[in-house]
């Protein structure tokens, strides 16, 4: 795993966080399953960048997405999101693909994302980078 807060670069077999400057969005891509700190630890980091780029926006590729264990969402939405919402990050912008197998799971995700954000689905990056200009 490689987490470097300097570079704002996190990267494992599971997951990659970047700051995309040009942009100014905190882009988190899930790779494969991953529970607990393989889970837990790229969510932080994002949040730790949200927290470092004033008025960012935060974009998850979930196309490789995977339903998460309950102690994930748990904390999810208990801790990371309550966090999140402490930043000034306003849009959070899911990518995902036409026919999702995990739709119900994102469909939870994004009802408990919009309590504290606006929040769109969208098919690529380029959309969503389109949606957070707006």
């Amino acid at each position: 795993m490689n987490m470097d807060i300097e570079k704002n670069e996190f990267d494992s077999e599971f997951s990659s966080v970047k700051y995309m400057s040009e942009d100014n969005i905190v882009f988190l891509t899930w790779k494969k399953f991953c529970c607990y700190d393989d889970y837990r630890n790229p969510t932080t980091f994002a949040l730790k960048l949200l927290k470092k780029y004033p008025n960012s926006n935060f974009v998850v590729d979930a196309r490789n997405g995977f339903e998460d264990e309950k102690e994930d969402t748990e904390w999810g939405f208990s801790i990371l999101l309550p966090a999140m919402s402490n930043t000034d990050c306003k849009k959070v912008v899911f990518i995902m693909n036409e026919i999702n197998e995990i739709e119900e799971e994102m469909d939870m995700w994004t009802k408990e994302f919009m309590k504290y954000f606006t929040v769109k689905k969208v098919k690529c990056y380029e959309d969503a980078v389109k949606f957070t200009y707006r």
